[in-house]
């Protein structure tokens, strides 16, 4: 690449994308950063990441330049540098909130798994994902997501209290002052509630998220104080109150979730969804009621308090059986045929993680620092844009001049 590998270098391609789009990109997604070297260094770091094979240390990350400083150099430049992540993320960001137009933000988990005990944010624990107790980090990304393609914009390391309340792990990690101990949800949902910023100037969309591990009453009550509408996948024992006036015991008593969803699937509907595993539509049956979480209330026209509002909504693969997923939404005037169309783009996300962003190295991060890690995460979601960018422009999936650096 230009300024990188020299001038004279041939035209290379990494995989199936082509050197002339990844130098472009790159250069216009790391224009935020001020000093020239650093922009250098930022395109042979996304280059990097899109041409090494396997996992991307720094010491294969090095081969991209050529010469016997580059893994010294590439270390400083994510781990000890003084570069923000954040203006490059937001550029990223309102660049993709153009060209996808995104139906949702879709807020997933990952788990991270780690050999040692240095690693920023590091504990022992069961991930579900991972399906055993193991060392890892926990992170929340947020994606911007169509039924087509998606792409991680920002994120938020959760950091267990062992990490901010050692003074010496604290200080060898170089966690900024300002961040402080908070729960995983509302980790989650701060991530969120950043890029609504002005300073991202993105348009409001509906956070989505599988919150079936989560304590969903304090997902709510985040998401409703920051007035973010979302769409939370529950499992079937989430206590509810009946809220649909045609249900027995309306707001007398609590139901779980199937039950409610039950007495509602004589009115399904069918409706198909794009499954993005093997590219088809596919159909499911859709029904959807009222409910309310106990103890979520606002004040009613009289001042007195009255539940919040919610959908739920059940999807079943066939006409018996207990429902193949739930929704539960504070969007109570939308379809559920809606809703349930967005709660599928989870599915998107877990398929671009898999399948690009586990690729380009989101998980292959080998410093210590708190900064080092935001930094990585920040080039391997530019790496994770070109991708996805590059492949829509080959399917033709975008209109004249879309999808362009």
């Amino acid at each position: 690449m230009e300024g990188v590998v020299g001038r004279g270098a041939a035209e290379q391609s990494w995989g199936d994308v082509a050197d002339d789009f990844v130098t472009e990109f790159s250069q216009r997604m790391l224009a935020p950063l001020r000093r020239r070297d650093q922009r250098a260094r930022g395109e042979w770091y996304i280059s990097g990441l899109l041409s090494v094979p396997g996992r991307k240390s720094m010491r294969a990350l090095a081969v991209v330049a050529g010469h016997g400083a580059a893994e010294q150099s590439l270390h400083h430049f994510i781990s000890d540098s003084s570069w923000r992540w954040e203006p490059v993320r937001q550029t990223l960001a309102r660049h993709l909130d153009r060209v996808l137009l995104p139906q949702a933000w879709v807020l997933d988990s990952i788990a991270i798994p780690k050999a040692g005990e240095h690693s920023v944010g590091v504990e022992e624990s069961f991930r579900s994902a991972l399906g055993r107790v193991v060392k890892s980090q926990q992170a929340y990304g947020v994606w911007l997501a169509t039924e087509n393609m998606s792409v991680p914009v920002n994120w938020r390391l959760v950091l267990p209290p062992d990490w901010l309340t050692d003074d010496a792990r604290r200080r060898r990690a170089k966690i900024p002052d300002d961040v402080a101990l908070t729960s995983k949800e509302a980790s989650a949902v701060d991530a969120a509630v950043e890029i609504t910023g002005a300073e991202w100037g993105l348009r409001r969309r509906p956070v989505v998220m599988d919150a079936r591990e989560a304590n969903v009453p304090a997902l709510v009550q985040e998401f409703n104080r920051h007035q973010i509408p979302f769409v939370l996948r529950v499992d079937g024992g989430t206590r509810l109150v009946g809220y649909d006036p045609s249900l027995p015991g309306r707001g007398e008593r609590l139901f779980q979730a199937q039950q409610l969803i039950e007495w509602a699937k004589r009115w399904s509907r069918p409706v198909g969804w794009v499954d993005p595993d093997y590219s088809i539509t596919r159909s499911i049956l859709v029904s959807g009621t009222k409910a309310a979480l106990p103890g979520t209330r606002r004040p009613g026209p009289d001042g007195a308090p009255q539940d919040l509002p919610l959908a739920l909504v059940g999807g079943w693969s066939g006409t018996r059986g207990r429902p193949v997923e739930l929704w539960l939404s504070n969007m109570a005037e939308v379809p559920p045929v809606a809703l349930l169309r967005l709660g599928k783009l989870t599915r998107r996300v877990a398929k671009d993680f898999t399948e690009i962003s586990s690729k380009v190295g989101m998980r292959d991060f080998e410093g210590r620092s708190f900064a080092g890690w935001h930094r990585h995460t920040t080039l391997c979601c530019v790496a994770h844009a070109i991708t996805v960018l590059s492949c829509a422009r080959r399917q033709g999936l975008e209109g004249p001049g879309e999808h362009s650096a």
